[in-house]
């Protein structure tokens, strides 16, 4: 039984009409098998002869029908790694034409798997029938991560990619940030807060509970705007509003009210904090100054 793309039928029509007098040829149209070519006498006994393949091939159509339709790219390959399913997505993913890829051997038909992690494990799935998965930097875009995934369908190998870049990079940026909120910790003399939408305060760093002189549990939940000297509060909540509600970042100088009743005077930048959701809340960078504010 034999692969063939539409396009490449027509150029070889004669190649593979002696094929077909061993095996049935199937045609496929855009990774999907849409015609068969068999001899006449096979047609004429209503398919005798076409051995367990074709029903099979049967099979196959039925399992994958839904392939073409998720958001992961989907690979079928046969017990010699060739390529017999391929859904629209995983061309994207691997950057290939629409319905190059079944018929061909996966390493010929990706060579950027030769000697990848995704071809060893894939291999060993095939050979051992045990699944394997793994992220890893896609070989086919650069800084692009995939999630690989290799398990046996009955006797056929099931490959499943699926595009984690922004997970990746999110994961990236998170790290990125506790480093920072590590770093500002240590260096003692930047103070950062976090505030939630209704404007309280969700978490605070060391360096600003010694700026108001109050522990990080009794900080929790209150209002940052109450922090403020009686002075400053209402220019204040004027621009955390403003910020809450999508103002450009701002920088700006204000007082708190310290725990002991001194005004500590800082110079502080204030930045909305967009979610996956929308705005939730708003982030608070403050260094202290000198009481020059009158």
């Amino acid at each position: 039984m034999g692969y063939v793309s539409a396009a490449e039928f027509v150029r070889k029509f004669a190649r593979f009409r002696d094929e077909a007098h061993d095996s049935p040829v199937f045609i496929t149209h855009h990774g999907r098998e849409t015609h068969v070519l068999c001899p006449i006498d096979v047609w004429n006994n209503g398919g005798a002869g076409r051995n367990d393949s074709a029903a099979n091939q049967r099979n196959d159509s039925a399992t994958f029908a839904l392939a073409d339709w998720i958001d992961d790219g989907v690979i079928a390959c046969d017990q010699e790694l060739r390529i017999v399913f391929a859904n629209r997505n995983v061309h994207a993913l691997v950057k290939a034409k629409a319905g190059t890829l079944v018929g061909n051997i996966l390493s010929e038909a990706l060579p950027a798997l030769c000697g990848s992690l995704l071809e060893v494990q894939a291999r060993q799935t095939l050979i051992h029938g045990h699944p394997n998965m793994a992220d890893i930097p896609s070989p086919f875009i650069e800084n692009a991560w995939l999630r690989f995934q290799a398990f046996p369908l009955e006797d056929r190998l099931v490959i499943r990619l699926h595009d984690i870049t922004q997970e990746v990079e999110r994961h990236f940026k998170a790290n990125v940030k506790e480093a920072i909120l590590q770093a500002l910790n240590l260096h003692g003399g930047v103070s950062y807060v976090r505030v939630s939408l209704r404007g309280t305060i969700d978490r605070v760093d060391a360096p600003f509970c010694n700026l108001v002189n109050l522990p990080e549990e009794r900080l929790i939940g209150v209002q940052l705007t109450d922090l403020i000297s009686v002075g400053d509060k209402v220019a204040f909540r004027e621009v955390l509003e403003s910020t809450l509600r999508g103002a450009e970042p701002v920088q700006l100088r204000t007082r708190f009210l310290s725990n002991s009743g001194d005004y500590v005077a800082v110079r502080m930048g204030l930045v909305r904090l967009d979610g996956v959701y929308g705005c939730e809340g708003a982030l608070a960078v403050l260094t202290e100054e000198s009481d020059e504010l009158g």
